[in-house]
């Protein structure tokens, strides 16, 4: 059985007396793409948000190595639209510490692989709604995460971005990484996971 990354016991989330999430149980093995669908509301983006860190739980536990890299991926563009694609990247692997030279390695490695070496100098502004979610996924990727948590990683990209951005996805959980996608594409979650959950009303529904 692969190695458990991260386990979710009983988790809850409520702001005030209204609960929006939960009882969610689940385990997150090493090298398997989870595909998270459900209507909008359901709780997708809460559970993944407790995951990343970012919200904290009301009830129940995360179970995590706190020295597992996460790379979080979150809807909207996190990125800087005044600097250019190669600078937004610098700028991250300078947040992660990431000596110099090995900053440059992956940054570089990270622009070939999402098709965006020839934008690299290039202000975010000038980059498409693609390449924007292209860009978006590298900076989350650049201190070489275990799990990646991703939140519609392709909405309102074209079809080409798409399809580099789920290949990507794809290759990363081949070499051992845990993946978690939230995707309204029904057709692009089918093709790249190999776990479906529904969340319906907060809980899981099988």
């Amino acid at each position: 059985m692969k190695e458990s990354l991260l386990r979710l016991e009983k988790i809850e989330k409520s702001y005030g007396k209204t609960k929006v999430l939960g009882p969610i149980d689940l385990e997150i093995r090493k090298g398997e793409i989870i595909g998270i669908k459900g209507k909008n509301g359901a709780g997708k983006s809460t559970l993944l948000k407790i995951m990343a860190g970012v919200l904290k739980e009301s009830v129940g536990k995360v179970i995590i190595d706190h020295n597992l890299i996460i790379g979080y991926v979150p809807q909207d563009i996190a990125l800087y639209p005044e600097l250019t694609g190669k600078q937004n990247l610098r700028f991250f692997a300078d947040l992660e510490n990431i000596p110099q030279k090995s900053a440059k390695r992956r940054i570089d490695w990270l622009l070939e692989r999402l098709m965006l070496s020839d934008a690299a100098n290039k202000k975010l502004s000038q980059y498409s709604g693609g390449m924007k979610r292209r860009l978006n996924l590298a900076a989350a990727l650049i201190k070489t995460p275990q799990l990646i948590l991703l939140d519609e990683p392709t909405v309102g990209a074209d079809a080409e971005s798409a399809e580099i951005i789920l290949k990507l996805i794809k290759d990363l959980a081949a070499a051992g990484s845990a993946v978690v996608l939230i995707d309204h594409y029904e057709e692009e979650l089918n093709s790249a996971a190999n776990r479906l959950i529904t969340i319906h009303d907060g809980k899981i529904s099988e």
